[in-house]
């Protein structure tokens, strides 16, 4: 007599699966026959999952961490396919050996029933490779669907706000929608800023699709979705489709030349400039622990974010306005710079960051396809002729993706630009009135022109300027 459990998957891309309720009656069906008591408590269902990963299936990780337990609380998992519990080959030879040989837990398909020996396992891994292939084919098929249908120009997502689409209908404007889109272009446009725009929408009152308060994202999405000039885009094709415009194409592509100008100005998790106190916050940084020091208009000071919090133990408050001198003061100074002294870093386009992070993803993945298939050898899965065919396959494209992350080189710097930059921000800077709203924006974009970040050190009041070009 065997205690088992159940495990039961069911994805939305396979349209002829069994049920939940009917994988489990074969289950216990299964398990009445073979004399294997099955306990509630111990059926695991995943709803709308996919089998490529383990990443997203909650109870299968929880059926996971139990079998680790000492005692075992169950002998063998139950399964209706092989395919409900891994489509990845990769993944379920590794949660397979881990649960046989290292758990002493057997999982059986009650659909599958495979022969005992070396012949079984090989059948086993066969049922695998097809039910892979079927996954990533069926991927395949979805794919090639939706890339005809982008090149006809149809949405294949649910309808931008601004529009409505009844099924099988083309879609429409939503009069009342599209007036909130007009307005949320031509306000931008004229200096409004984005978390000024959320507001005033919330204000009125005004949802999104989903009935949500607008945020921040919600305006950044909308004023660079092409849909508002009538073109359909969808992994990397971009066509014009039949479907009326909202707003002019000219509007579109002056509000994308602001975005852009605005994005090279703007540093991460910062915040926009109509919602700051003064126009050094979030740029002034604690030398001691690297917090950011915040702007306290009552005390007119800067003050460590972390000294606070009781996690820095120096206070680094600071006047604003003799830090303001004090950055003047550096700044000017700035033809006796030793270049070493100068701290500069190139501004890298945004796209060869995102290629450098791909490659290095990409890279991440075969090295843990490497240490499963050390695994797999280590386990006896593998020979070591097959262990050996896969380390020199999966090296090679480790090293050919190192070799592509290293030609991807920062651009060079140019200190005399940065000297004619600072000069003249040393000019806009010298402005008298730091809280009338031209000279506080002046302020604010031309420091962020190119100061990366400002950092103030206690004791000895040390400061030091990042830049970058």
């Amino acid at each position: 007599m065997r205690i088992g459990a159940a495990y039961i998957r069911v994805s939305t891309d396979d349209q002829l699966e069994y049920s939940p309720d009917a994988q489990l009656r074969e289950i216990k069906n299964y398990a009445a026959k073979h004399n294997i008591i099955l306990n509630d408590k111990y059926i695991f269902l995943d709803e709308g999952i996919t089998g490529r990963s383990t990443k997203k299936r909650d109870e299968f990780n929880k059926m996971i961490g139990l079998s680790k337990q000492t005692p075992k609380p169950f002998d063998v998992i139950l399964l209706w396919k092989f395919s409900r519990f891994a489509r990845n080959q990769e993944e379920s030879i590794v949660y397979k050996s881990m649960l046989r040989k290292q758990l002493g837990i057997d999982v059986e398909s009650v659909s599958e029933p495979l022969i005992d020996g070396p012949f079984g396992s090989l059948i086993e891994r066969i049922i695998e490779w097809m039910d892979e292939y079927y996954s990533i084919n069926l991927s395949g098929e979805v794919v090639r669907g939706m890339t005809e249908k982008a090149l006809r120009g149809e949405i294949q997502s649910t309808p931008s706000f601004g529009y409505d689409k009844a099924p099988g209908q083309p879609m429409t404007v939503n009069e009342t929608e599209a007036k909130y889109v007009q307005y949320i272009f031509e306000r931008y446009l004229g200096g409004t800023g984005i978390t000024t725009l959320a507001r005033i929408l919330n204000d009125m009152g005004v949802k999104t699709k989903r009935g949500n308060p607008i945020e921040n994202r919600f305006i950044k999405r909308l004023l660079s979705n092409q849909v508002y000039i009538g073109r359909a885009v969808w992994n990397g094709i971009n066509k014009q489709s039949d479907f009326k415009p909202i707003i002019s194409e000219d509007l579109f592509n002056q509000v994308q030349e602001k975005l852009h100008s605005e994005h090279k100005a703007f540093k991460k998790n910062d915040k926009p400039k109509d919602v700051k106190k003064h126009y050094l916050s979030g740029l002034v940084k604690c030398g001691n622990c690297g917090a950011t020091m915040s702007y306290s208009k009552i005390h007119d000071g800067f003050q460590c974010i972390g000294y606070t919090k009781g996690k820095c133990g120096i206070s680094h408050f600071i006047q604003a306005s003799k830090l303001e001198q004090a950055i003047i003061e550096y700044l000017s100074d700035i033809d006796n710079k030793k270049e070493y002294e100068l701290n500069v870093r190139p501004f890298v386009n945004d796209d060869l960051v995102n290629e450098k992070e791909l490659l290095i993803k990409e890279q991440q993945r075969y090295r843990r396809m490497f240490e499963n298939a050390k695994l797999a050898f280590l386990e006896g899965i593998d020979t070591s002729e097959e262990y050996s065919a896969n380390k020199t396959k999966l090296t090679a494209l480790v090293d050919d993706l190192q070799a592509k992350i290293d030609e991807i080189k920062e651009p060079a710097v140019d200190n005399s630009q940065l000297v004619k930059k600072v000069k003249g921000l040393v000019k806009v800077l010298n402005l008298t009135d730091n809280y009338k709203k031209d000279y506080f924006n002046a302020k604010y974009d031309a420091i962020r022109g190119c100061v990366e970040r400002v950092e103030f050190s206690r004791p000895g009041e040390l400061l030091k300027i990042f830049f970058y070009l």
